[in-house]
């Protein structure tokens, strides 16, 4: 008898075990947060920045992995299947967050209802350059020749589809329906290649990328396609400045967990975030290389954001036909 009631509370403890494990306090291992990109690029860059202080702030180890591919979605549908319990996250890009979805014909993911969004982090603004065999010093100049020669200017991208593609396409869209032709490029490394060499007469790209060459006068950047200046190059004036608005562009950077994530879960890492990104000296190393910090943010807002970025970019995909297989 004695053996039987030993057994049957043992048994008990046993089956009690998960619930007790269910149950500890988040986050209890390493957390782990996946770029969807290769290693070295700029969002990889912001976010090994970025992991080094929110480890700090969760007091857990916090793990970064590169899952690069289809414009981002390969590395965002795993996070998207993984467990929805805080330990799997994805670092997006305005592509895996936005634009990829939008004009792959067959998208691995929902962006907004498959993901619970934790925190925007920063914006990136994009910029217009011109190449030097354009002889443009100003946007109203590029406007100009792309007046008198339509379609026959070519501005190059990272691709089909992606943020800086159709962000271009906004441009010309806004600046009087003009016409270019585009030419994608395996990456911006390449694209801004024929720019400097003059194969490609402007491209919109970051500061990051773009402004050590115009500093270096090999390029000239004639505007910021944000609603304010940069804080980078505050010589450089907005398309809205020179009379052309509704051209707004930029990547971003979002902070998301499964659909599904518990509720105290996503709290503890929206107020670890908010205090690596309310940090004065961690704002002022983002500026420095481009990146304007969002210091208040939280999942409500995100999700605003993220929603109206979705309804802005399929009206430009639409009007630019942009579709990949």
């Amino acid at each position: 008898m004695e053996r039987r009631v030993f057994l049957v509370a043992g048994s008990a403890a046993l089956l009690a075990a998960p619930a007790v494990r269910g149950q500890e306090r988040f986050p209890a291992r390493a957390v782990r947060v996946v770029v969807p990109f290769a290693p070295g690029g700029p969002t990889d860059v912001f976010a090994r920045r970025f992991v080094d202080r929110l480890q700090r702030a969760l007091g857990q180890t916090v793990v970064i992995e590169n899952k690069a591919g289809a414009g981002g979605m390969i590395g965002a549908q795993d996070v998207a299947r993984s467990r929805p319990d805080g330990y799997s996250l994805i670092f997006h890009a305005s592509s895996s967050a936005v634009t990829s979805p939008l004009v792959y014909r067959r998208p691995l993911y929902d962006p907004v209802k498959d993901f619970e969004q934790i925190a925007l982090l920063g914006v990136v603004p994009f910029v217009l350059a011109v190449g030097p065999q354009t002889g443009a010093r100003t946007t109203a100049d590029l406007v100009a020749k792309l007046r008198d020669q339509p379609g026959r200017l070519t501005y190059g991208s990272s691709g089909v589809g992606t943020s800086n593609h159709l962000s271009a396409a906004l441009f010309l869209a806004r600046a009087g329906d003009l016409r270019a032709e585009h030419i994608p490029y395996r990456g911006s490394g390449p694209a801004i290649q024929d720019l400097v060499a003059g194969t490609t007469a402007f491209q919109v790209d970051t500061f990051g990328t773009l402004h050590a060459l115009h500093k270096d006068g090999r390029i000239r950047i004639t505007a910021v396609m944000h609603p304010t200046r940069s804080a980078v190059d505050r010589d450089i004036p907005t398309l809205a400045e020179q009379g052309i608005t509704g051209a707004e562009a930029s990547t971003f950077n979002i902070l998301a967990a499964p659909a599904g994530t518990p509720r105290d879960v996503l709290a503890v890492l929206s107020d670890a975030t908010r205090r690596v990104m309310g940090d004065a000296e961690f704002q002022a190393e983002l500026l420095s290389i481009g990146i304007e910090p969002v210091a208040e943010s939280g999942p409500e807002p995100t999700l605003r954001f993220l929603s109206d970025e979705v309804a802005k970019w399929r009206a430009v995909v639409q009007a630019a036909g942009v579709s990949i297989e």
